[in-house]
């Protein structure tokens, strides 16, 4: 008798994709493919080479009751399929998810092309989704917004793009300092899975804030606001994102479509076949504490035993393995929960072993530190303001009337040249205590860009951190404002 496996196996293969046109959410240009999915690809492959992801980090999850193909099988399915499955996600969802063409091409590169990679990046939700759901909930924005994640990073947390993005969400230096985020020679907080996941989230606030939908928020994360805002005007004022697809840059054009068959593969994987690869640990068997004096890695290694190699994975942010000494609030690490008590019980101990190598970063820290305090490299996120460049107005004017040389304008929105665009914005940053627009006596040049998938400067309006988006305080004190550049300022 045939097995039931063999013959749900045989099923599977009547069901290869039909390449018949779905009826809603149709091509906006049949004779235009969406995006080349090489930008898909070479993110998705960037986990590979990742020195925590090798395949000894990862097991194989225990068989479900849903598991019912041979393990090397890969089903492919229907349009009709495709889109039934995608309708009934689009119902419970604040997202206008459809199924179309565009869709249709990222579903394959996910579900068929680099499934032993989505395999991981499942199991790496068990990490990184607990943090994003809860702050997602915290700033109301739907939940189906951590699958951004995966588009712009692949999960990875250290995660660079070819211009410059960088972190699980991707943001450009730029628009990552304007939401708080610190680069330096010893921290990256775009690598921070926690301060970035905040700032993303105050940032794809502001964006709603000016566009009032999901998917021009999208956009505008991916693009910058004001390459949102001149397709609307190309398509005569819609507010519809495939209304506005053939004005949108052509990266922009495959963003929502990868994020929509990421959404989709996340919620079918079962169905594709594709089995979680579980990581060595899950977010919740982590936590974080303060660390209130300058600490290196090692001496959390040879104090009390925390494996070198999950510090750096745990805490991507700290560059150079020096968690340096706080400012105005103790900076955080995150350890493996059993390492926890014993660094609480053990904690002056801890600051007082220093070997001659954390002695030697400490005091490399101080020099740095010291002399970008004596050159007003100090920029207050906070004081930060939109400029919007009007008809006339070249980088000089705009200079002139924050008072602030044309190099720091450069610097701040991460620009290639010193042309600007009408409708185009810029950030302007409180320098020294003083507002912008007042005197400013310094020069602040801050160094990063963003990191992902697909990119665009802050300063021409990428998003995710990317853009120049800024923040004001809301009725009820959480941030909002209106949005600017890509977050991630790609």
């Amino acid at each position: 008798m045939i097995s039931l496996r063999f013959r749900l196996s045989c099923l599977g293969v009547l069901l290869i994709v039909s390449g018949a046109s779905p009826a809603r959410g149709e091509d906006p240009d049949r004779s235009q493919s969406s995006l080349p999915a090489v930008g898909v690809s070479e993110m998705l492959d960037s986990l590979m080479t990742t020195t925590y992801f090798q395949d000894d980090q990862f097991r194989l999850s225990g068989p479900g009751e849903k598991d019912v193909f041979p393990r090397q099988f890969v089903p492919q399915f229907s349009d009709s399929v495709y889109a039934s499955r995608i309708g009934d996600l689009a119902r419970k969802s604040q997202f206008k998810l459809v199924y179309n063409q565009h869709v249709k091409g990222f579903i394959r590169v996910y579900a068929v092309d680099r499934r032993k990679t989505v395999a991981k990046m499942l199991g790496l939700t068990r990490i990184y989704f607990p943090l994003f759901e809860e702050k997602l909930k915290e700033y109301n924005i739907p939940q189906e917004m951590k699958y951004l994640a995966i588009v712009e990073s692949a999960l990875n947390p250290t995660a660079v793009s070819h211009a410059g993005a960088r972190g699980l969400w991707q943001f450009m230096g730029g628009t990552g300092r304007m939401y708080g985020l610190q680069s330096s020679s010893f921290i990256e907080d775009r690598y921070d899975p926690y301060k970035a996941t905040v700032a993303a989230c105050e940032h794809l606030q502001d964006l709603y804030q000016t566009f009032g939908d999901w998917f021009l928020v999208l956009a505008a994360y991916n693009s910058g606001a004001g390459n949102v805002r001149k397709a609307i005007r190309a398509s005569g004022g819609a507010h519809d994102y495939w209304e506005i697809w053939p004005h949108l840059p052509q990266e922009t054009r495959g963003y929502v479509p990868a994020f929509i068959a990421v959404t989709y593969v996340m919620n079918y994987y079962r169905e594709h076949n594709i089995r979680p690869l579980e990581p060595g640990y899950l977010y919740t068997e982590t936590e974080r504490v303060p660390i209130n004096n300058a600490l290196t890695f090692d001496q959390l290694q040879e104090t009390i035993g925390v494996p070198m190699d999950d510090l750096k994975f745990l805490n991507p942010q700290y560059k150079v393995g020096l968690i340096p000494s706080p400012v105005s609030r103790p900076n955080m690490v995150r350890l493996p929960k059993k390492y926890v008590q014993p660094f609480y019980q053990k904690e002056q101990e801890i600051y007082a072993y220093h070997t001659e190598r954390a002695q030697e970063r400490e005091r490399l820290y101080a020099m740095v530190r010291e002399h970008e305090r004596q050159a007003g490299e100090v920029v207050s996120s906070k004081g930060r303001k939109t400029h919007v460049v009007r008809k006339g107005e070249s980088l000089a004017v705009v200079a002139r009337k924050y008072r602030v040389p044309v190099s720091q304008l450069i610097a701040w929105n991460d620009l290639k040249s010193g042309r600007v665009k009408p409708g185009q914005q810029l950030v302007v940053f409180k320098v020294n205590g003083e507002q912008a627009g007042g005197k400013a006596s310094g020069s602040v040049s801050p160094k990063g860009r963003k990191g992902k998938m697909s990119v665009v400067k802050a300063g021409k309006g990428k998003a995710g951190s990317k853009g120049t988006a800024g923040k004001a305080k809301a009725s009820k004190g959480r941030k909002a404002a209106p949005a600017g550049k890509k977050h991630r300022g790609k």
